[in-house]
C-alpha cells in the first residue's frame, strides 16, 4: 500500500510541475503569486478530502497538529516559492531531476535523527538517483536555456523537501491525526506563509490582480498537490523515509519528464535527460521492488 500511495503522490507532483510551467508561460504571472494560489487551491482540495474521510474540527487538537504547522511552513511554505522560480528559470524536467537529490538528504537526516538503518537496496537506489541528478545538472549548466540559478534553487528546494520528509515521518508516528486532516493543516499553513510572502514582495493591490489572473491557470496544479499531499503523508505513516523519499522522487522525475516532453517538448527532453531519467528510475524501482 505504501508503494502505491508513494507512486500516486509522485505522479501528481509531476502534474504540478508540468502544468505550472505551462501556466507560467501562458499567463506570465509572478511565481510567488502562482505558488500562493496553487497551495490555496490545494488546501481547499485537501480539506474536502478530509471531510469526506470523516475528519471533524474537534479532531484538530494542538498536540496532534502542531508538528504539521512546522512542516507546512517549510514545505510547501518556503519550498513552493523556490521550486516555482526554478521551474520558470530551468524548466520542469531539469528542476525535478535535480530534486533527485532529496533521497540523499532524507536518508542521511533520517539516519541521524530517526535512527533508521540503511539497507543495501536503499543505498544503491539512492546513489542511482544522485547520479541521475548529476547527469542532468551538468548538462543543464552548459545549456543557455537552463539557468544555473534555477538549478541552484532546485537544489535548495530538494533540501527543504528532505527536511519535510524527515519531519513528516517523525510527526505522523507521534500524531493521532488522520493523514487527510494532517494534509489540510499542512497545506493551510503553507498557504498562509505563501500569501504573506507574495503580498510582502508585490503589495496587496498587485497580489489581488495576480490572484484573479492566476486562479484558473493554477487550478490543475492546485488539485494535484491537494491530492498528492494526503497520499504522501499516508505513505510516511506506513513506511520509512528511506523507502518513501527515493520512490516518490523517482516517480515524480519520470512523470515530469514524460509529461513535459509530451506537452512542452523542445529542450525539455533530449538524450542526456532521457539517460538521467533512466538512471533515476532504476534507483526508485530498486527500492520499490526490494521493499
Amino acid at each position: 500500500m505504501s508503494v502505491a500511495l508513494t507512486c500516486f503522490a509522485g505522479m501528481l507532483f509531476a502534474v504540478n510541475a508540468t502544468f505550472t510551467r505551462l501556466a507560467l508561460d501562458r499567463t506570465r504571472i509572478r511565481t510567488d503569486v502562482a505558488a500562493a494560489v496553487t497551495i490555496v487551491i490545494a488546501a481547499s482540495v485537501a480539506a474536502v478530502v478530509a471531510v469526506i474521510g470523516g475528519a471533524q474540527l474537534e479532531d484538530l487538537s494542538w498536540a496532534d497538529s502542531r508538528g504539521f504547522f512546522v512542516i507546512g511552513a517549510i514545505a510547501p511554505g518556503i519550498a513552493q516559492s523556490t521550486y516555482y522560480v526554478a521551474i520558470r528559470m530551468a524548466g520542469p524536467s531539469r528542476s525535478t531531476i535535480v530534486l533527485g537529490t532529496v533521497p540523499v538528504w532524507s536518508v542521511v537526516l533520517a539516519t541521524i535523527f530517526l535512527n533508521e538503518v540503511w539497507s543495501a537496496s536503499v543505498v544503491v537506489g539512492t546513489l542511482l538517483a544522485v547520479v541521475g541528478s548529476i547527469l542532468l545538472a551538468t548538462e543543464g549548466a552548459r545549456k543557455a536555456n537552463a539557468s544555473r540559478l534555477g538549478l541552484a534553487l532546485a537544489g535548495l528546494t530538494a533540501l527543504q523537501f528532505a527536511i519535510r520528509d524527515v519531519l513528516a515521518r517523525s510527526v505522523t508516528q507521534d500524531s493521532n491525526l488522520d493523514s487527510s486532516a494532517a494534509a489540510a493543516v499542512t497545506l493551510g499553513v503553507g498557504a498562509v506563509v505563501l500569501i504573506g510572502v507574495a503580498v510582502g514582495f508585490c503589495g496587496p493591490r498587485e497580489f489581488s490582480k495576480g490572484l484573479r489572473r492566476s486562479m484558473p491557470a493554477m487550478l490543475i496544479p492546485g488539485i494535484a498537490v491537494g491530492l498528492a499531499t494526503p497520499a504522501l503523508l499516508a505513505a510516511f505513516e506506513r513506511s520509512r523515509v528511506g523507502i518513501v523519499s527515493p520512490l516518490v522522487g523517482a516517480t515524480q522525475t519520470v512523470g515530469t519528464v514524460l509529461l513535459s516532453g509530451l506537452l512542452i517538448g523542445g529542450s525539455e527532453i533530449n538524450k542526456r535527460v532521457i539517460l538521467a531519467v533512466g538512471v533515476t528510475l532504476a534507483g526508485g524501482t530498486l527500492i520499490g521492488v526490494t521493499r
